[in-house]
């Protein structure tokens, strides 16, 4: 399995649980309280990574690292999402869309734990 094909099965996983416990099939507290923190921070370093991305070439050598270790994780879930529309913000600017989808989705599973 290749990198990609890990994080479509645990994206998949982790909104099967948040169904899950949507529907009240998990009745664990500390399990909800886990998955609440893990979708919360998921969202964290998403918003993040999609804000610090216009700006990836004046990062320090340390800190490129980091975003570039972080990057390795969202972009593949963001080209998930590559057939979405770009939504037109002016004549000649544009905004990919895909980490709107994942904002919106990581949003909704966390309101739904």
């Amino acid at each position: 399995m290749d990198k990609q094909e890990i994080i479509k099965i645990s994206v998949i996983a982790l909104i099967i649980v948040a169904l899950f416990n949507a529907f009240g099939i998990g009745g664990n507290v500390n399990i909800k309280w886990l998955l609440k923190l893990v979708t919360g921070f998921s969202l964290f370093i998403v918003i993040l990574y999609w804000k610090v991305l216009p700006y990836k070439n004046k990062l320090s050598e340390a800190n490129l690292k980091k975003f570039e270790t972080v990057g390795g994780i969202c972009d593949p879930i963001f080209n998930l999402f590559t057939r979405l529309p770009k939504i037109k913000l002016g004549e000649y600017t544009d905004m990919n869309a895909a980490p709107l989808a994942v904002c919106g989705i990581l949003i909704l599973i966390l309101m739904m734990i």
